[in-house]
Order: structure tokens, then C-alpha cells, then sequence
């Protein structure tokens, strides 16, 4: 029970007023469109106060049923607002807080979206496994509940976290049911996420025409919805899908409007890695100082929110940068920096990224043994992720490192298997790829080149990749 205390009374009506704060600016930003602005000023407004009870309720929380119940619903109170204003870091150690509250008082309800929100966040900062955990254990709780509406928001939360592990086909699986129980529940907010995270898969792939269906989709429905945080996201992926199209003109208009909006709503998660797209359409433009600027200002807010997969991903950008630049050693600092947390979180995406880098900078740098081991560990990460733009990229460093030994008619003939393939590969290898295409055919003269072509053209890209590991396995213990 609660102390009955005079000043101890005084604290309860307090942290009970902004709880209710808290509350009405969540039910304002819910409404959308312009209701945003108004909540998230009157958030920025009283955030100081309301965290300060919060956490008075979170210290006080043994004290009695009635302060454990105020702990547990200052967590769950403010769920999106705080996506969009708090470090993911920081919003963990509050559900954490009222997840104990919660068991405390034995509340199976709250202790379900306590631990949905905590595997929500989780996945924001990895590793990613950790947040597969509470996520079935809210899904466990949710289906034992029968709350569709849940089930629904759970599967979301399970296909993204999937689909940051490169497991695409659990992931489409928990989209799709995610996707059939919002619209049944005509429930738009999570009928939008499960839109987007099927255009992420599709990305992922090299489908780029079904992402660019799917990202439109989900664009429309969180503009007919009104939160600026999904229509942040939205434009994000299209800015990505409309680069990866070759339309860089359109690419760099959505992520513009993209970091005019995260600016506006202060919406950094987005915003870091909406820098680090314009950052490589500047340097695909050679605009590579704006380039480096946008690298650099995506690294800091990542580095400052605590946003670790967007960290990684920068730092593997700087390290493909500075290798253009010619300065190797800043080149190798980056991307093995970005190796090294990319492991730390469980990112195979960018531990794969960050291993090709490191392989052509070896590669071009003349130190032929690192190069290959480095190409080595890429290809066993790369035998867990289902995506043909990055089995291409392998196979196209593949070529150069074949070619380089000497090995020209194989180097060809996986050229062959490149050209059916092209389309899945991002316009930015472009020119490395025709440099060595017309290398190739200068040195196996026109029909012998036309035959390596022609006998790649019939190869299947996921077989190569399979001999691939085996032939760098060999070349290791030559």
C-alpha cells in the first residue's frame, strides 16, 4: 500500500500529473498529421518533469501496489513518442524497469507489452538475438491471451528481426501474417510496418521493382495516416530503391524530404542513416568531400543515439571512401572497425560488407594472402544471407582477384554469370565492372571471351558462390 506520508502522498500526485502528461501527448501524436508537432512541443515541454517521477516511481517501486502500477505505466504510456525522441539505449533501461513492475504485480497484460516493446527496441540495438527472446515470450503470452492486435504487432517486430539477421524467408512468413491481422483489424500503423519490412526483403533480394511497390504502399499509408516517424522510414526506403533503380535524381529528392522531416520531428534514428544514402550519392556524383560530410555527420548522430547498426554501416562507407581517396590506412582502421562491431551486434550484412571492402583493399593494396582470407570469412557469412546484389558483388571481386592470378577464363566466365545477373547489381560497380570486362576481353582475345561468357551465362549464382568457398578453401593451404 502506499506510505500515507504527507510528502510521500505529494510525490505520488506528482508523478501521477505527469504520467498524465505523458499520456495526453500520446494520444495527440496517435492522431496524426499536424496533432504531431502540438505533441511532440508539449512532450519536449514537460520531458524533464515526467522523467523525473518516472523515475521516482521506478525507484520507489517496492513500496507498495500503487507505485509498482505507476512504474509499469509510465513504460508503456508514451510507446511511439519515445521511438521517435529517446535513444534506444535509453528507452531499454525504462521498459526494463516496467517490465519488473509489471511481474511485481503479477499483470500478464503489461508484462505482454512490456516485453513486445523491449524486444521493439532490442532489435535497434543488437545483438539481434537478444531480442528474439522476449519477442516469443510476448507472443506466447499474446496467443494464450487471444489479442489479435498484439499477435499482429509481434509478428512485425519478429520479421524485422529476421530480416537484420538475413533470415528472409522467416522474416517475409512473420510480415505476411503480420500484414493479414492488420488489415482484418483495419489497424494502419502496423498494416504500414509489415508493408515496409516486405519492400526491406525485397530490397534485400535485388527485387528492386517489387520493393519499389511495396515502399510506395507503405509511403501511401503512413501519409493517409499522418506519423511522420513511418513517413521518415518510407521515404528512406524509396530514396534507396529509386538509387538502386538508377533514378539518382528522384533518390536524392526523397531522402532531402526524408532528412527535412527527421529534422523537423527530431527523429535521429532515421535521420543518420538517411545522411549516409546522400552520402553515397554524392559519391557515386566523385562528390566525395560532401560524401565524407555526410559519412562523418551520420557517424556522430549514430554514435550519439547509440544507433549501433547505423554505425556500422557508416563506418563501413568511410572505409570504402577513404580507399578512393588513397589513404589506405584510414581505409583499414574503418572497415575494421566496422567488422569488429558488426560481429559485436550479430550484423551479418555489414560484417559482410565491411570483410568485400577490406578484400579489395588488400587486393589493390598488392597483399594477395590477406585478401584472399579476408574474401574467405566474407564468403562463409555470405553462405547465411539470401541476397543476389551481394552474391553479385562477391562474384564481381571474385573476378578481379581470379583475373589478378593470372586465371582469366574463369575470371570471364564469371563475368558471363555477372551479365545475366546485372540488374541486381548496384549501379556504383558499374564502371569497375566494364574496367574489367574490356580488360578481359583485350587479353582472351574476342572469341575466346565470347565462349568464357557464354558458358557463365549458364552457371546458377548460388552454385558459384558454394565453389567459390571451396576454391578459396584450396587456394588458402597452397
Amino acid at each position: 500500500m502506499l506510505a500515507t506520508q504527507p510528502l510521500e502522498n505529494v510525490h505520488y500526485r506528482m508523478a501521477q500529473h505527469y504520467l498524465g502528461k505523458l499520456r495526453a501527448a500520446e494520444a495527440v501524436y496517435r492522431r496524426g498529421h499536424e496533432n504531431c508537432d502540438h505533441a511532440l512541443a508539449v512532450f519536449d515541454h514537460e520531458w524533464l518533469q515526467i522523467k523525473h517521477w518516472w523515475d521516482w516511481s521506478t525507484a520507489h517501486v517496492q513500496e507498495g501496489e500503487e507505485i509498482a502500477t505507476l512504474c509499469q505505466a509510465f513504460s508503456m504510456a508514451g510507446g511511439e513518442l519515445l521511438v521517435v525522441r529517446l535513444p534506444a539505449r535509453e528507452r531499454l533501461q525504462l521498459l526494463e524497469a516496467g517490465l519488473a513492475a509489471a511481474r511485481l504485480l503479477h499483470d500478464e497484460q503489461a508484462e505482454m507489452v512490456h516485453l513486445y516493446l523491449i524486444a521493439r527496441t532490442q532489435r535497434r540495438i543488437g545483438p539481434f538475438d537478444r531480442a528474439l527472446d522476449p519477442a516469443r515470450q510476448a507472443l506466447a503470452i499474446a496467443q494464450q491471451r487471444q489479442d489479435r492486435l498484439y499477435i499482429g504487432k509481434i509478428y512485425n517486430v519478429l520479421g524485422g528481426i529476421y530480416f537484420l539477421q538475413s533470415q528472409y524467408e522467416p522474416a517475409q512468413q512473420n510480415y505476411e501474417q503480420a500484414l493479414a491481422i492488420s488489415q482484418a483489424l483495419g489497424e494502419k500503423h502496423e498494416m504500414g510496418l509489415a508493408v515496409g519490412g516486405l519492400g526491406n526483403i525485397a530490397h534485400g533480394q535485388g527485387d528492386f521493382e517489387r520493393a519499389r511497390r511495396f515502399d510506395e504502399q507503405y509511403l501511401a499509408i503512413s501519409e493517409a495516416n499522418g506519423q511522420p516517424y513511418n513517413v521518415c522510414m518510407a521515404l528512406r526506403n524509396m530514396s534507396m530503391g529509386a538509387g538502386h533503380m538508377g533514378d539518382d535524381e528522384a533518390a536524392v529528392q526523397y531522402a532531402e524530404r526524408c532528412v527535412t522531416l527527421c529534422e523537423a520531428i527530431g527523429f535521429y534514428h532515421c535521420l543518420a542513416g538517411v545522411l549516409i544514402i546522400l552520402g553515397d550519392h554524392a559519391y557515386n556524383r566523385d562528390d566525395l568531400a560532401g560524401a565524407e560530410g555526410y559519412y562523418l555527420r551520420g557517424l556522430e548522430i549514430s554514435r550519439q543515439i547509440y544507433h549501433r547498426m547505423n554505425e556500422a554501416f557508416a563506418l563501413v562507407q568511410l572505409g570504402r571512401l577513404y580507399r578512393k581517396l588513397g589513404d589506405m590506412s584510414a581505409s583499414q582502421a574503418y572497415l575494421e572497425a566496422a567488422l569488429a562491431l558488426s560481429e559485436e551486434i550479430g550484423d551479418s550484412w555489414y560484417s559482410a560488407n565491411a570483410l568485400l571492402d577490406m578484400t579489395t583493399l588488400f587486393r589493390i593494396t598488392g597483399d594477395t594472402p590477406q585478401a584472399f582470407a579476408k574474401f574467405g570469412e566474407g564468403l562463409e557469412i555470405m553462405a547465411t544471407i539470401e541476397s543476389s546484389p551481394m552474391q553479385g558483388l562477391y562474384l564481381l571481386e571474385a573476378a578481379w582477384l581470379w583475373y589478378e592470378q593470372g586465371q582469366t577464363e574463369q575470371a570471364a566466365q564469371w563475368m558471363g554469370s555477372l551479365e545475366v545477373n546485372f540488374s541486381a547489381l548496384p549501379t556504383d560497380v558499374y564502371v569497375e565492372y566494364y574496367e574489367l570486362y574490356w580488360s578481359l576481353e583485350v587479353e582472351l582475345e574476342q572469341t575466346a571471351f565470347a565462349a568464357a561468357l557464354e558458358t557463365g551465362k549458364s552457371l546458377d549464382l548460388s552454385r558459384i558462390m558454394q565453389t567459390l568457398r571451396e576454391e578459396v578453401k584450396n587456394w588458402m593451404v597452397r
